[in-house]
């Protein structure tokens, strides 16, 4: 390649990669994963959160357009590929600081890419992160590793639930838990559930949010990661409507792509 277009190409990969200034108020972006779910957290004070990395490559190049250099808290959900696929190369393209994951399921493979990080837990209900005004709390699975694991489908049903708050902004994040998970959520972290940013359980699905569900948890906008005509035929409509009832806004990866919160201000990306 002749030296000048070697410039050129140099200059416009240091200006993809370029890191942005944090912004001036928590900003969550739901990021278009197409049928899978991978959710950016930033802070004014520079910290980094991923939730989740989608299911291939595809959520770190989105993160390099985001301008992030490093992530500080990876938190992986549940091991399903459509929330865990994209781990590989987010690792291998971020410095990551620490990871939680629920802990059930993991291939040894996986494993393996943990490893990565400089500090790997598994997490249950009551572990918390605080970084400065950001603070981060498990919700759900109860119990240690001996701990049975619930009905329904075992490896969505021990998804880590998280609650995210950053001064008066609450965001829920709640995986792929079915209404088996969410029950154990009503009997002992009733109070904890409202928030007035709900990320749909399990991409709108009609067994990830029932009306006990909405009125627990109050969203104010209820945002759905799911994939253009994916083949589950997400969001289901009763979910759907039970969301315009509540009077929640209502946001849609599939139809919208990425979706951004600055403070629980929410829209379509920009």
């Amino acid at each position: 390649m002749p030296s000048r277009a070697l410039a050129v190409l140099t200059l416009l990969l240091s200006g993809c990669l370029r890191k942005l200034p944090p912004p001036q108020d928590l900003l969550v972006t739901f990021l278009d994963v197409g049928q899978g779910d991978a959710a950016l957290v930033r802070t004014p004070e520079d910290e980094t959160v991923l939730l989740d990395t989608g299911h291939d490559a595809r959520t770190a190049r989105l993160l390099r357009r985001e301008g992030v250099s490093k992530i500080d808290l990876l938190i992986l959900s549940h091991s399903h590929d459509d929330h865990a696929g994209g781990l590989a190369a987010v690792a291998k393209a971020f410095r990551i600081d620490e990871i939680w994951y629920s802990g059930l399921d993991w291939k040894l493979r996986a494993r393996h890419r943990l490893a990565k990080a400089g500090r790997v837990e598994m997490v249950r209900a009551g572990q918390q992160k605080q970084f400065h005004k950001l603070l981060l709390t498990v919700l759900h699975p109860e119990g240690g590793p001996a701990s049975p694991r619930p009905r329904g489908d075992p490896v969505n049903n021990n998804s880590l639930v998280v609650k995210v708050v950053y001064g008066a902004s609450q965001f829920l994040f709640p995986g792929d838990c079915e209404l088996e998970c969410w029950d154990e959520l009503f009997r002992a972290h009733r109070p904890q559930l409202q928030a007035e940013v709900l990320k749909a359980a399990h991409h709108g699905s009609h067994n990830g949010t029932n009306s006990g569900v909405l009125l627990n948890v109050r969203p104010k906008t209820f945002i759905i990661s799911c994939g253009r005509d994916n083949e589950y035929h997400h969001p289901h409509s009763i979910v759907l409507t039970l969301a315009q009832k509540l009077g929640a806004q209502i946001l849609r990866i599939d139809r919208q792509g990425d979706i951004r919160c600055l403070g629980t201000q929410c829209a379509p990306g920009y």
